[in-house]
C-alpha cells in the first residue's frame, strides 16, 4: 500500500464513520463545559445585569479582566488547578475512546457501536499502558532537549561573540525536539494498531513491533502522519482565523460563530481520526506483507 492510498482510505473511513467523530466532539464538549461551568458562574456573578456586561458582549475589555483577576484572586488559583486535572481527565477519555476507534477501524466497513463499545472494554487498559509509557518518552524528549539541550548551548556559546552557530544550533534543537515528539506519537499509534489487529497483550512488544514498523518505514510513516495532520491544522487555522475577524455583537451572531466553530472542529476531530484509520491500514498491508515473506523463506528448502 502506497502513502496516497492508505490517507485516501483513512479519510474515507472516518468518513463513514461519522458517527464516531460525532462522539469524540460531543464527550469533548461535555467536559470542556463541566470546566467552563464554574467560570460562567463566577463571570456572571461578577457583572450581574451592570452596563459592563453589556460592553463586553461588543469587545473585549482589559480594565474590566483587571478587575476580575484582583476580585476572584483566590477563585482563579483554584480554577488554574481545576485545568490541569482536567487535561488529565481528557487525556484519560482520549484513551478510553480511541480503544474503540481503533477496533472499529480495524474491524473496516460495517463496524458498528458494539465494536466500539467491545474496543474500549477490551483494550483501554492495555491502551493505558501505553499511554503510561509514552508520557515517559515524553518527558525524555523535553527534558533532554529542551532543558539540557538548551542550557548546554548557553553553557557552551556563554563566551563566544559570534551568534550565528548558537542560533542556528537552537533551531537543530527545536527541530529535532518535534521530530523526536512526531517519532514517539507514531510509534505509539502503531503500537496501538499491533495490539489491536494481532490481540497483543504486552505493552512493550508492541511497542517493540511498532517501533520497528516505523522506524523501518520512517519516510512513508512520517509522510501519513504530517498530511492528515496538516489537514487538522488547516481546520483549526480556519478556526482561528473565524473567531478573530467574526464579529460577535448579538445573540445572533454569537449563536452563529458557535455552530461553525463545532462543524470546525468536528472536522478536526474526523482528520484525527482518519489518521488513526490510516495507520492501521497502512500497517495491516506491510505487516501482512511482512509475514507472507516470513513463512514463504521458512518453508524454503535446506
Amino acid at each position: 500500500m502506497r502513502v496516497a492510498e492508505a490517507i485516501s482510505t483513512g479519510l474515507s473511513a472516518a468518513w463513514r464513520a461519522k458517527w464516531l467523530v460525532t462522539i469524540f466532539l460531543a464527550c469533548q464538549l461535555v467536559l470542556a463545559a463541566a470546566v467552563a461551568a464554574p467560570m460562567y458562574s463566577a463571570i456572571a456573578a461578577h457583572l450581574g445585569k451592570s452596563a459592563t456586561g453589556n460592553e463586553l458582549a461588543h469587545g473585549f475589555s482589559s480594565a474590566w479582566l483587571l478587575e476580575f483577576q484582583l476580585a476572584y484572586e483566590g477563585f482563579l488559583n483554584g480554577f488554574s488547578v481545576a485545568i490541569v486535572y482536567a487535561g488529565v481527565l481528557f487525556l484519560l477519555l482520549n484513551t478510553v475512546l480511541s480503544a474503540g476507534a481503533f477496533e472499529v477501524f480495524t474491524r473496516g466497513a460495517g463496524a458498528t457501536m458494539h465494536a466500539f463499545g467491545r474496543g474500549i472494554g477490551k483494550y483501554f487498559l492495555r491502551f493505558f499502558r501505553l499511554m503510561v509509557i509514552g508520557s515517559v518518552f515524553y518527558f525524555l524528549c523535553f527534558w533532554i532537549l529542551q532543558d539540557l539541550g538548551g542550557r548546554g548551548l548557553l553553557w557552551a556559546f556563554r563566551d563566544n561573540v559570534r551568534e550565528a552557530p548558537h542560533f542556528y544550533l537552537d533551531w537543530l534543537r527545536w527541530a529535532l525536539l518535534l521530530l523526536s515528539v512526531f517519532a514517539v506519537s507514531m510509534v505509539l499509534e502503531y503500537a496501538k494498531a499491533d495490539m489491536v489487529r494481532d490481540d497483543h497483550f504486552s505493552a512493550l512488544a508492541a511497542l517493540g513491533h511498532g517501533a520497528g514498523f516505523v522506524f523501518g518505514r520512517f519516510g512513508q510513516a512520517l509522510a501519513i502522519y504530517l498530511a492528515i495532520g496538516l489537514l487538522g491544522v488547516l481546520a483549526t487555522f480556519v478556526y482561528s482565523v473565524f473567531a478573530r475577524f467574526f464579529p460577535q455583537s448579538s445573540a445572533v451572531t454569537v449563536f452563529v460563530w458557535f455552530v461553525v466553530a463545532e462543524v470546525l472542529l468536528w472536522f478536526r476531530w474526523m482528520f484525527r481520526l482518519a489518521s488513526w484509520a490510516a495507520e492501521i491500514r497502512f500497517y495491516g498491508a506491510h505487516s501482512h506483507t511482512h509475514a507472507l515473506s516470513a513463512a514463504v523463506i521458512e518453508d524454503l528448502p535446506a
